[in-house]
């Protein structure tokens, strides 16, 4: 049963989402038929128009846009390989490999955010209020008056134009699946800088939990039966001190799309912010309808998969919705 209602749930959200999409941007300014035909005649404006379905109610526009999305069909670009009288490029060409490289993007700064800060608030609960308590709270709280667009320019100055440790800016990034090692490699500066904000995020959040965790019953039993202070940080006082972690891990996946786009935008990176970024200052509403929509997707799902986790990790909550 309460599978049934979260599909019923996400069904309903997906709908708003692509419903106040599609709503937003066919408010925004300007005629897609202007775009498309540029400076050409009245007759290319009027054909665009009748081939598009703009001269329909934004109603219409929307079922026939939601049909087709429905189906698979992205639709076309605007400005992309279009003219008065063909389509553009479709938007699923436009997005086969840009978006891959962005969820690469998310998932190696995260994964550099979690290497790092696990063992980071392991040690800062262990010494609370001690010296590298303070410091890294310290460092955790700078870390966050800083936002992408001041850290980049900053590791790009520091890494690559100082010390020349990584590749330089606008570096043709080889794929994932070509060369590995070299892809990596290449991402780690951009995704260094996405993960920097997420370090400091985890770190004070898992700290504090953890600190609440050590105090409970069970450690102090764990404690007393002389087990090591590795084995009950890893088996006993981790997991359960990951629930606020998870949390905030969900719901920053929307800043870490916005973070990806400006990341991409000063790396030079073809990914899903730079065709965004692109759609925007072009006016192709199709294209940003589509992405919108995908993000929206993507934040949903994965909240969704998280607040799955949950019964995964403490059983406590797999039979409290058992029971219900």
């Amino acid at each position: 049963m309460i599978w049934l209602r979260r599909a019923i749930q996400l069904v309903i959200t997906l709908f708003l989402v692509t419903f106040l999409t599609f709503m937003l941007t066919s408010l925004l300014p300007g005629n897609p038929a202007y775009v498309i035909c540029g400076s050409s005649s009245t007759q290319c404006v009027n054909e665009v128009t009748t081939r598009l379905g703009l001269n329909h109610s934004t109603i219409v526009q929307y079922w026939d846009w939601l049909k087709n999305l429905l189906t698979g069909n992205l639709g076309y670009s605007y400005t992309v390989g279009s003219t008065g009288t063909s389509n553009g490029v479709p938007i699923s060409t436009i997005l086969s490999s840009s978006w891959q490289v962005t969820v690469e993007e998310i998932l190696y700064s995260q994964v550099m955010a979690l290497v790092v800060s696990i063992p980071l608030a392991m040690w800062a609960a262990l010494r609370a209020n001690k010296l590298f308590d303070r410091v890294s709270t310290t460092v955790s709280f700078g870390t966050l008056s800083l936002p992408p667009f001041i850290i980049a320019p900053l590791l790009v100055l520091l890494f690559t134009v100082k010390w020349s440790v990584f590749p330089g800016v606008g570096t043709q990034i080889p794929s994932l699946v070509s060369d590995p090692a070299q892809n990596l490699w290449d991402l780690t500066l951009p995704c260094m800088v996405l993960a920097l904000t997420s370090i400091a995020v985890f770190q004070r959040l898992l700290r504090a939990d953890m600190i609440t965790t050590l105090e409970e019953d069970y450690i102090v039993m764990a404690r007393a039966k002389g087990l090591t202070t590795s084995r009950i940080l890893f088996r006993h006082a981790l997991r359960p001190s990951t629930f606020t972690l998870m949390t905030v891990a969900g719901v920053q996946i929307g800043g870490l799309i916005t973070g990806a786009v400006i990341v991409e935008y000063v790396f030079h990176i073809n990914g899903l912010g730079s065709v965004l970024t692109n759609a925007v200052s072009s006016h192709d509403y199709p294209v940003i309808q589509i992405v919108t929509v995908i993000v929206a997707v993507a934040y949903i799902v994965i909240n969704l998969a998280i607040d799955s986790l949950y019964s995964v990790i403490d059983p406590r909550i797999r039979r409290a919705r058992a029971s219900h």
